[in-house]
């Protein structure tokens, strides 16, 4: 993690994370709950609101999770926050996708097991069980509860992975083919 250059911010305690890249940036007031994965180039910048991150929740490559003033940023356990995402001052309940390159705006509540798709951006709530797409984003169909249930065992597959670069662990978490 890059140290931050001020003093001003205590460093947050990431000693629950399964996985946090040695270039990931994470500072201020941010809640990281066991088996977090934060991974490279991503940015969870708590300098003037708190970010809380859930139980097996991952942070993929060059995401943004940031906040404004009186509205903190709180993804709850087991979300995956696809490449490239940003998550600005929102609440993304249990088991949630944020597609790639998906921007949720802020005030926005996402509800559990939906599927933001990538490049959706999200300025409205999202009802539980929602697959959203587009710009605006707009709600597509239902999410079934054997998607949903399968939304937490990609995010379960993720920790795994984590800890294989953390050097924790062998299980890559997914069936890879050479």
């Amino acid at each position: 993690m890059f140290p931050t250059s001020s003093s001003y911010w205590s460093s947050p305690d990431l000693s629950l994370a399964a996985f946090v890249a040695p270039n990931a940036v994470v500072m201020g007031w941010v809640k990281i709950a066991s088996g977090v994965s934060i991974w490279y180039g991503a940015v969870v910048r708590a300098d003037i609101e708190r970010i809380e991150i859930g139980e097996g929740t991952n942070i993929q490559d060059g995401a943004i999770l940031h906040g404004d003033p009186g509205k903190p940023t709180i993804l709850e356990d087991w979300v995956t926050v696809g490449h490239g995402a940003v998550i600005h001052s929102a609440y993304i309940e249990r088991g949630c996708l944020i597609g790639i390159g998906a921007v949720v705006l802020d005030g926005v509540r996402v509800g559990a097991g939906s599927i933001i798709g990538a490049g959706c951006v999200v300025t409205k709530d999202v009802p539980p069980l929602s697959l959203m797409v587009g710009v605006p984003a707009k709600r597509s169909r239902d999410v079934s509860p054997e998607e949903a249930a399968e939304l937490i065992e990609h995010a379960r597959s993720y920790q795994k992975l984590a800890l294989v670069h953390a050097g924790k662990g062998t299980d890559l978490g997914f069936a890879t083919v050479y």
